[in-house]
């Protein structure tokens, strides 16, 4: 899978609700930062999400950007509530994501 692949999967699998899903695509040590969340492990970024598993929703893509070992993706996330423009930032070692920058403002766009 390619790092623009492997990107995208991760946007479809948080949007489905799939967290196991999520882990083969991290790096054991993977480094995230967001508006309400730090963590330094794959493990401790996982089990925040189990605690408080993201909601199904729709996304829609705005657009993908890559370059060398990085993928940006700008997306709308929809949920029943309204939508949400999010950034993501995703940076690759050994073909799985090790650091994982999300930018987003909370209030909805709708």
């Amino acid at each position: 899978m390619s790092q623009r692949e492997t990107a995208l999967q991760f946007i479809k699998r948080f949007c489905a609700g799939d967290v196991a899903g999520l882990e083969p695509l991290l790096c054991e040590d993977l480094h995230f930062r967001g508006p309400w969340h730090r963590s330094d492990s794959r493990d401790a970024y996982l089990a925040v999400l189990c605690d408080d598993p993201p909601e199904r929703c729709e996304f829609r893509l705005l657009s993908v950007t890559q370059a060398d070992d990085s993928v940006a993706v700008f997306y709308e996330y929809r949920k029943a509530d309204g939508s949400l423009t999010i950034a993501q930032l995703f940076h690759f070692r050994d073909d799985r994501i090790s650091d994982i920058t999300l930018v987003f403002d909370g209030r909805s766009s709708e």
